[in-house]
């Protein structure tokens, strides 16, 4: 599968895993059947500027999307009819895009250090913004019980905060330079974040300290996913994909070389026999694990590309 030129900038897959979701680097958002990667619809442009973050409502019926318009924006996944107009969200690129389990308030983070909580139906704010961050935030999630808000930024730190009064719960300190991953295990007890440094780290939620020595990719980490039998599974700028049993830190495999000059996205099937691969290049791969050696990660059959004009915004000199 593949976008052109446009860099792959966020996947997700609908709750039985037969449907992909992909969006890039120029605004543009297209669905895939996974298992043969035919389109199952015209690319549809959601954004005039980039795409950074993407999700499905909790019934798959929309696509929600935000970008570096500092706008959201909510779509008809079958029809990409526009479901409502887009509301202003942030006046600075949106990195993260989240939602509650039951679809009703979206969060949003953003370049300028803030987060935000909306209605999903009407676009009202629901809170006064957060200042989570001095800069940028990269990455967001939410705890399973959607209590608390976690945040990731350029200033090195990850966060925990209460959704619904903004307090500040606790404070990860260990990565040297910007954290563009984080994310919650399914009991809510862990928090792993991803960082340029090219460290994964494991935090216990409750007390705030490390549960682990740092695991160590070798390569700037940019998105991570965990898969539902225990794996943590990052995508690294030097186009690998590395993956360690979360519990021991031990690694699973050796490093794979995707293809990808940079993984740009990640995700993983409900039943995480396959990973999803979306890249700097505009290619998504899938990944399917050997079944005489589940270490062994090996290309699915299909790949898919769709061509475009090249199109890709900086913002400084590093922004990502």
């Amino acid at each position: 599968m593949n976008h052109g030129d446009g860099a792959v900038s966020a996947l997700t897959l609908t709750g039985n895993g037969s449907e992909l979701v992909s969006a890039d680097a120029a605004g543009r958002v297209l669905r895939w059947r996974r298992e043969t990667g035919e389109a199952l619809c015209s690319l549809l442009v959601a954004h005039k500027r980039s795409v950074w973050s993407m999700l499905l409502t909790p019934d798959d019926n929309e696509i929600v999307t935000a970008g570096s318009d500092g706008s959201l924006r909510r779509w008809n996944r079958t029809t990409s009819a526009a479901v409502a107009d887009p509301f202003p969200a942030h006046d600075d690129w949106i990195l993260a895009l989240r939602k509650t389990t039951d679809g009703a308030e979206l969060l949003t983070a953003a370049y300028d250090g803030t987060v935000r909580r909306w209605n999903r139906t009407d676009g009202t704010s629901l809170a006064p913004p957060l200042n989570a961050h001095d800069g940028a935030i990269r990455a967001m999630t939410l705890t399973p019980d959607d209590e608390e808000i976690v945040t990731a930024g350029n200033d090195g730190a990850v966060r925990r905060w209460h959704r619904t009064d903004a307090t500040l719960l606790a404070g990860f300190d260990g990565h040297i330079g910007p954290v563009p991953a984080v994310a919650v295990t399914a009991d809510g007890g862990e928090i792993v974040s991803g960082g340029r440094d090219g460290t994964v780290r494991r935090w216990d939620r409750g007390s705030g300290g490390p549960l682990s020595d740092p695991l160590v990719a070798g390569a700037p980490v940019r998105v991570l996913t965990l898969t539902t039998d225990g794996e943590i599974v990052a995508g690294c700028d030097d186009g690998t994909v590395r993956r360690w049993q979360r519990t021991t830190g031990k690694p699973v495999g050796t490093p794979m070389a995707t293809g990808h000059p940079s993984v740009w996205a990640i995700t993983a099937t409900p039943d995480s026999r396959e990973i999803i691969t979306g890249g700097w290049d505009g290619f998504i791969h899938r990944w399917t694990r050997d079944p005489a050696d589940p270490a062994v990660l090996r290309r699915a059959t299909q790949q898919t590309r769709v061509d475009t004009a090249p199109r890709l915004e900086i913002r400084g000199t590093t922004p990502f």
